[in-house]
């Protein structure tokens, strides 16, 4: 489980916003819990076969790699894409709650620091960036 301390960080975020915050009702507030928890057992769960599929094969083989790179990236989205949106639901209903102009600028630049973290995570788990699957930038040179 210490390979998942990261997600359980992630994880623990995401339940302290949702939790503590009064524009989602309760029962929303269940539902993305539960939403998560799901998605963090089928993560964890799948992963975990993947590892023991491949375990103690030396070299390890390209399947591998493929195999799990595809896995996270999948599971990348539905936790950022979703937890997007939850912001989003938020901050809008923040600004729509608020009445005079200055209190409704001050939300609009208290939301500006979450947009470069979702813009690079984003843009990574769409784009990919030159990193391959082995986390390397640079193009394998080793003699064959």
């Amino acid at each position: 489980m210490e390979f998942y301390i990261e997600l359980f960080v992630f994880l623990a975020i995401i339940f302290l916003i949702v939790i503590s915050n009064r524009f989602l009702p309760w029962l929303l507030k269940a539902g993305i819990v539960v939403y998560y928890s799901v998605i963090s057992y089928i993560f964890i769960t799948t992963k975990n076969k993947i590892d023991k599929q491949y375990e103690n094969i030396t070299p390890v083989p390209d399947a591998y790699w493929d195999k799990n790179s595809a896995w996270v990236d999948t599971m990348t989205g539905y936790y950022l894409w979703s937890f997007l949106i939850i912001l989003l639901f938020i901050y809008f209903k923040w600004f729509t709650s608020v009445k005079s102009k200055e209190a409704k600028g001050w939300v609009l630049v208290s939301s500006f620091h979450h947009w470069p973290f979702f813009y690079f995570s984003f843009s990574y788990s769409v784009f990919h960036t030159g990193i391959d699957h082995r986390g390397s930038i640079l193009p394998d040179i080793t003699p064959k």
